[in-house]
């Protein structure tokens, strides 16, 4: 009796070229595709299942060039970005997408939770002062790009 072996069809050709391909070893175009989410090759930016809830501002200016022509012109310095101002001091706050606001929670328990969940740390001997919390959330959000709002407001 001999086994079926029943091939599909391979999902990044089909993409690619538009028709399907079958293959006995690995595709050839997975290396060469990069994930934009990710940054991890074999795999499209729509199919990644890596979670990431918010856009982040850029921090070199080597992030703004496209992986491809890094790889072709072996760019490999990292050339960071100064800004001259945090976002929202001198008005900039409007320039920045409402997908990149942060709704703070007012409730102190969920705060506390807001913090342990992005590692930001409050001054305060063991719990800190709402105050402080706040004020810890604004300066993270401000090095990010991000506007931070406190629900309600």
């Amino acid at each position: 009796m001999v086994e079926s072996t029943k091939q599909t069809a391979c999902g990044i050709c089909l993409r690619v070229k538009g028709k399907p391909v079958f293959h006995t070893s690995g595709c050839l175009y997975s290396s060469s595709i990069l994930c934009r989410r990710c940054h991890h090759r074999g795999h499209f930016t729509a199919d990644c299942t890596e979670s990431w809830p918010h856009w982040e501002r850029p921090t070199s200016l080597e992030e703004l060039i496209p992986a491809d022509v890094k790889q072709r012109y072996n760019i490999t310095t990292c050339t960071e970005i100064q800004y001259a101002a945090p976002r929202g001091d001198d008005g900039t706050e409007q320039e920045l997408h409402s997908m990149n606001e942060i709704l703070v929670p007012k409730n102190y328990p969920e705060l506390l939770d807001f913090l342990a969940k992005n590692n930001i740390k409050a001054e305060g001997v063991t719990k800190p002062p709402r105050a402080n919390c706040i004020k810890a959330v604004k300066a993270w959000g401000v090095e990010r790009g991000f506007r931070v709002v406190l629900q309600g407001e």
